[in-house]
């Protein structure tokens, strides 16, 4: 469904948040709204279109969706080493497949993502599986046996080892994400220690995890010595020498109940913590692009959308329609740039601000009402009724508006507001906006979803929805039964999401957006469940929620 848009007259746009107040009821239900502004909101464009440049980042939209985890291919040696020994055999080198290596762990995690061996059998996905496995390769460019190849070569090299690790996994009791405590809603109480990790007394326990009684063997004798002058990552305790594990890549050690989620009792075998499992050179993400001015970006756009399109008419449904056959892989590799995240203290903002100077080409009256509107981008989160004006840093992103420069495709994917705030987003000019929307009230329904498509990246990176980097056809989330709306934002409206919602979407073409945070007193709630969030997946908050409180109190 469409998510709803509101037109609201010139004396309830004089006052955001209180407009804002008045439509919550009516959509909150679809996770954001559309703002279109009464006629004679103009704002000039504040960036000199001559001398503005600013960096990009490269786009893998084909990657989106299609990818293997991110899991550090010296750790899957390792275990698939010891796995070989264990069974008296040893492989000099990977196999070669397409005319070359074939990389086992990629091959191992693509498989996973379908559900294994036996339902990619049975459902016939080899070729969705080779995709994942070279995805930088045209599908048209593999020939028509190299699906059956594939799956030759996983049967002789990773089945047995997909076995041997589901018999691991089969003995370990299942662990689930938790929900915050207590209801969400308007005037609930809030008590939150936030901005800090655990920490334990010297002869404290968890009270949420029974640390286990144990009895150590020489072994464990032997490790205790070792730990005797190691603390723990997470507490930076030295108590419970006992109940520590060392990881056996780095030699790390970690308190089992300080672990997310924590343990009940040793694991098996070997032990590796979540920084080893997923370093950071081998997580998917968005590489440096070109540094480009206006002009410049704009003739490469205009270049791209023509040899994508030819000059032929194209309606929004076409560009919807060929996003989503890329993010699918039904296409060959696409890759695009974005101007995102431009903090504009350092870039500038498109909408006027008090210091700066007037151009001569602008009116010095309409210059100075915008730059002092309430509808000003920079000085809504400080707005009388917005939490966020007690907040004295300049939180880029937060405080500050970060600054959009979109191509045709590019795009921002799933995911809710830093501290589940609220966001409002401004089209200044260009090809439109296409967003997608899931109310806050189904987040856990979404993220169910999200988890048992891509159980491979989130096995790898516990913490993927909080990276930006991964999309799903909402026509999946709707069969599933999730509720998700769209809007498609034009130039000169206004985008307001609300708490926990989960957004994401693409852009039509060439355009420049501008987007900030603001906390009116219902967001309160929210905040304390995105804290509880942050703890448990181990994330720095972006300010202290417990320190906003008192100052409000």
């Amino acid at each position: 469904p469409e998510a709803p848009v509101f037109y609201p007259t010139e004396e309830e746009f004089s006052d955001p948040l209180e407009y804002i107040a008045q439509i919550r009821h009516l959509a909150e239900p679809y996770g954001l709204c559309r703002i279109v502004p009464p006629k004679f909101w103009d704002p000039p464009f504040a960036l000199d279109l001559q001398s503005f440049s600013f960096p990009t980042k490269l786009q893998a939209i084909h990657q989106l969706q299609e990818r293997s985890a991110a899991l550090n291919p010296d750790t899957f040696r390792f275990e698939f080493d010891r796995f070989l020994e264990s069974q008296g055999r040893v492989l000099e080198s990977w196999p070669q497949f397409c005319g070359e290596e074939l990389d086992l762990c990629k091959a191992y995690n693509c498989v996973k993502r379908y559900g294994g061996y036996e339902k990619v059998m049975e459902q016939r996905k080899w070729g969705e599986v080779l995709r994942m496995v070279k995805p930088d390769v045209s599908p048209a460019s593999f020939s028509t046996a190299a699906p059956a190849n594939l799956c030759h070569l996983y049967e002789k090299h990773l089945l047995e080892y997909e076995r041997h690790r589901a018999e691991g996994l089969a003995k370990q009791p299942p662990q689930a994400v938790p929900e915050a405590s207590g209801n969400v809603g308007t005037g609930d109480a809030v008590d939150v220690k936030i901005g800090r990790k655990r920490s334990l007394a010297e002869d404290e326990v968890s009270a949420s995890v029974e640390p286990p009684k144990r009895t150590k063997s020489e072994d464990e004798a032997s490790m205790q010595q070792r730990l005797g002058d190691q603390s723990c990552e997470q507490c930076r305790s030295r108590a419970h020498e006992q109940l520590m594990l060392n990881c056996d890549l780095c030699d790390r050690a970690w308190h089992m109940y300080c672990l997310s989620p924590p343990l009940s009792e040793m694991p098996s075998g070997r032990w590796y913590c979540l920084d080893c499992v997923s370093s950071e050179q081998e997580t998917f993400g968005f590489s440096q692009g070109n540094r480009h001015t206006l002009d410049s970006f704009r003739r490469m756009c205009d270049r791209f959308k023509k040899k994508w399109f030819g000059g032929r008419p194209v309606t929004y449904s076409d560009v919807e329609e060929q996003f989503w056959e890329i993010v699918e892989r039904s296409t060959g590799p696409v890759e695009v740039l974005y101007g995102s995240d431009l903090d504009t203290s350092v870039y500038g903002s498109g909408f006027p601000r008090p210091n700066d100077a007037v151009p001569k080409w602008a009116k010095q009256d309409s210059w100075e009402a915008h730059a002092n509107s309430p509808w000003n981008l920079n000085n809504f989160p400080k707005l009388n009724g917005s939490m966020l004006r007690l907040v004295n840093e300049n939180i880029p992103g937060v405080i500050v508006p970060w600054l959009y420069v979109g191509m045709l495709f590019s795009s921002f994917c799933w995911h809710y507001e830093d501290h589940c705030f609220y966001s409002v987003n401004y089209l200044h000019w260009g090809e439109p906006k296409c967003w997608y929307s899931v109310p806050g009230s189904a987040y856990d329904a979404f993220e169910e979803v999200m988890r048992s498509t891509f159980p491979d990246l989130f096995h790898a990176q516990p913490d993927l929805l909080f990276q930006l980097v991964t999309m799903l056809n909402p026509a999946v989330l709707r069969d599933k039964g999730v509720p998700v709306c769209t809007t498609l934002q034009e130039p000169g409206n206004f985008v307001i999401t609300f708490p926990r919602s989960y957004h994401g979407g693409f852009n039509h073409g060439f355009n420049c957006a501008e987007a900030v945070n603001f906390a009116p007193l219902d967001w309160i709630p929210f905040g304390r469940f995105s804290i509880e969030r942050y703890r448990f997946f181990h994330k720095a908050a972006v300010l202290s929620h417990e320190e906003l409180l008192c100052v409000v109190a």
